[in-house]
């Protein structure tokens, strides 16, 4: 809603407005939608707590939220009011798909840890840390995961995970974290990951297959509604030009990820857990 909440500036991109009455609910069949504040919204919670109140007008769902928040400023009485209107974390997007390299660890190390400090004082609520950020820093991260055992840490897009990197050493370490219920998947991000490689979505298989294996109990959908354009035509904008020029969203084919996940999840136990008790326990 960007003519209520004007887009934050500076920014990266410029998408259209999407409005929680456009989810395609008749794909996935979900009405419990958790709604993850963009990046381009700023630092604000406004934006999403607008999106969140919209639950009031809508037959049969319920809206939680993943808030940017800041743990130098942050106050006892926001993070309250927060939860109070259906926010259950805070979500830090530190990966670019277009990126070349992967950063280093310890900056963002050490926004995870004041930040999973920061909540775990909160007495009053359990709260969710997600991150989008590579595998690798994952397992760089793992002695803050375990250092913080309230706080519920999720893994964005397969753990940030390209096809064929499942076979690295490091990819066992990032599952540790999995098996030993530190850290929940998002399963979602599907045509990101496999975006220019001939088998598709097939590509994924032997990585979604770890994941499932090690924590058939920490893994979650994720839509990824509406999708953004992946930012490979942005390279080169300038700062006026990301301002001005408002992208549009990408044709995504939801209904065959969703069939893939079938294939890929076997069990029916499973399967129930994926869709209903996984994230009923996570955003609860």
């Amino acid at each position: 809603m960007p003519d209520k909440f004007p887009y934050a500036i500076p920014r990266t991109y410029t998408p259209k407005a999407a409005l929680i009455t456009d989810y395609p609910n008749d794909v996935t069949g979900c009405k419990n939608i958790v709604i993850v504040h963009a990046s381009m919204q700023g630092n604000s919670a406004e934006p999403l707590l607008g999106a969140i109140s919209e639950e009031k007008k809508l037959d049969g769902y319920k809206l939680r939220g993943l808030a940017t928040v800041v743990p130098d400023t942050v106050t006892d009485d926001e993070l309250n009011h927060l939860y109070a209107a259906g926010v259950r974390g805070a979500r830090l997007h530190r990966m670019a798909w277009e990126a070349k390299s992967r950063p280093s660890s310890e900056p963002l190390i050490k926004e995870v840890d004041a930040l999973a400090k920061r909540l775990s004082q909160d007495s009053r609520h359990e709260w969710i840390v997600d991150v989008f950020c590579d595998f690798r820093t994952w397992v760089d991260l793992a002695p803050t995961v375990r250092a913080y055992p309230k706080i519920k840490f999720v893994a964005d897009h397969f753990g940030g995970t390209f096809p064929g990197e499942e076979k690295l050493e490091e990819f066992g370490k990032f599952l540790d974290l999995v098996k030993e219920k530190r850290l929940w998947v998002k399963l979602s991000g599907f045509e990101r990951l496999y975006n220019g490689i001939p088998e598709g979505i097939d590509s994924l298989t032997p990585l979604a297959k770890a994941i499932i294996e090690a924590g058939p109990t920490q893994i979650i959908f994720g839509s990824d509604w509406p999708h953004t354009q992946l930012g490979k035509g942005r390279t080169g904008m300038t700062e006026k030009q990301r301002l001005e020029t408002v992208e549009g969203f990408r044709e995504v084919p939801n209904a065959a990820h969703i069939q893939k996940l079938r294939e890929w999840i076997t069990d029916d136990t499973t399967w129930q857990k994926f869709w209903v008790e996984n994230p009923s326990l996570l955003f609860a």
